[in-house]
């Protein structure tokens, strides 16, 4: 049996009745935290662009875009609401351990999108949904511990290129393609699609499109299920075969075992919700920052200098030159530097804090410029750990490391904080009857029939 076999069979598998209670409320708050994320990217320009193109190229009314209520074909849906999912970056984050190291980050939450779009289009229900996003889970966390070696950033390869393998996987369990079917999808899928390292690397300014890295993989693994359930073939070997997968983007390094080991991990209990906005990476130190000039109520003119100390794969990811002045969002959450200095400046990192006018002011910048940045070998074994500390103008110190930052599965957030993060994000929008219908329709979501039901909730401004 080859591998996207042996995948394909695992996700057939999966039922609603094997998921345990409270892996059911850990999926119902990260799936309330990714719908406000969505609604705090609907302003976007990267969400703007999609959706005139969507207008323009015409296409089925199988579900909706959030936010306008636009109709279009399941893809669109996906790839536009997955856009904006991702566009603030406050979305969770899960890490990949081995040994006492932490190798790598993701943003397991990226497959929700998809999951709705397609659950909207075959009027599934929330049992349905539910198993195939815990499902997603363990399938993203399969795949990329199975990455060994310098792992898949250092050969120039993202690891969203994990969805051109999963997402054939769950977009067939939802259409309900059989094993041969869905395994067919997988070579379909994996071997027209993958993601350059360049759309997020250290030494290159970030654009639009960082946005949609995953949303084009989950968008390819829809339209290669689609053509699988008409017969159509791929390499079924496209993993572990002849310039598959594993030779041509692994260079052999890749762990096969892992992948394969697909007992119940329930990886959605260790997810990371994000408190702030900014790479996960940087939330020990961001939150240290955040805590001193609090508690000590230390206002920008009182900084002379700011000493940031983070594992030495946030300092090379967040605090490469070309990020210190950043000039847009997709930017500047991956700086250290203006993250630091708007944490000075605001006492906060939410979403009012990326704008144009913030990168250009000067108070910024004169902060920015008092920032200094290192990076610890040893942290990278507490990844996000960091550690902070102001030195005033009059010569106080004032010190404070964070391990655990607010929302690591070791200090998870509680469903009050996680509902007050999505009221922050949709009360601009929406009143408090609407916010409050969503809210309660996602923690009964296991009781929904339609998940149409839930989808139609999330339009708030007409297309």
């Amino acid at each position: 049996m080859g591998i996207a076999r042996e995948l394909a069979k695992y996700a057939g598998s999966l039922i609603f009745q094997d998921i345990p209670p409270d892996v059911i409320h850990q999926t119902k708050r990260v799936v309330l935290d990714t719908l406000g994320c969505a609604i705090g990217g609907y302003e976007s320009e990267a969400r703007q662009a999609i959706e005139e193109y969507i207008k323009e190229s015409g296409h089925p009314g199988e579900a909706m875009v959030f936010g306008s209520g636009l109709r279009t074909s399941c893809l669109n849906a996906a790839f536009a609401n997955g856009a904006m999912v991702r566009y603030l970056d406050y979305n969770d984050t899960a890490f990949i351990i081995q040994g006492e190291t932490y190798r790598t980050g993701y943003h397991p939450r990226e497959i929700i999108p998809t999951v709705l779009a397609l659950g909207e289009r075959q009027h599934l229900s929330g049992k349905d949904v539910i198993t195939a996003i815990v499902m997603g889970y363990d399938l993203s966390l399969a795949f990329l511990e199975g990455v060994v070696g310098q792992g898949m950033e250092k050969k120039g390869w993202n690891g969203d290129t994990r969805g051109a393998y999963i997402m054939p996987l769950i977009a067939g369990k939802l259409l309900g393609l059989n094993e041969t079917q869905m395994e067919n999808a997988v070579g379909i899928s994996g071997s027209c699609h993958a993601v350059l390292g360049i759309l997020d690397t250290p030494a290159e300014e970030y654009t639009m499109t960082k946005n949609i890295r995953f949303p084009t993989m989950a968008y390819g693994g829809i339209w290669a299920a689609m053509l699988a359930q008409k017969g159509f073939t791929g390499p079924t070997t496209i993993i572990e075969g002849n310039d598959g997968f594993i030779e041509t983007i692994m260079d052999g390094e890749y762990d096969l075992s892992k992948l394969t080991n697909l007992e119940r991990k329930f990886a959605i209990r260790e997810t990371c919700i994000k408190s702030i906005i900014a790479d996960f990476s940087s939330h020990g130190h961001l939150s240290a920052t955040l805590k001193l000039v609090r508690d000590n109520d230390i206002k920008p003119v009182d900084v002379a200098e700011v000493r940031i100390t983070t594992s030495k794969r946030c300092a090379e990811h967040t605090g490469d030159p070309i990020k210190k002045y950043p000039k847009n969002k997709e930017t500047a959450d991956h700086s250290s530097y203006y993250l630091t200095a708007i944490a000075i400046l605001d006492h906060q990192l939410g979403p009012d804090q990326f704008a144009p006018a913030k990168y250009e002011d000067p108070k910024v910048r004169e902060l920015i410029d008092k920032v200094v940045l290192q990076g610890d070998p040893s942290l990278d074994k507490a990844r996000p750990a960091g550690i902070s500390e102001i030195i005033t103008k009059e010569g106080k110190r004032f010190q404070c490391r964070v391990d655990y930052p607010r929302g690591h599965a070791r200090n998870p957030m509680t469903d009050g904080e996680i509902i007050e993060k999505f009221k922050c994000m949709a009360s601009k929008y929406m009143s408090d009857e609407h916010m409050k219908k969503i809210i309660d329709t996602v923690f009964e979501l296991d009781k929904i029939n339609d998940i149409t039901n839930l989808n139609r909730l999330m339009v708030f401004k007409q297309a």
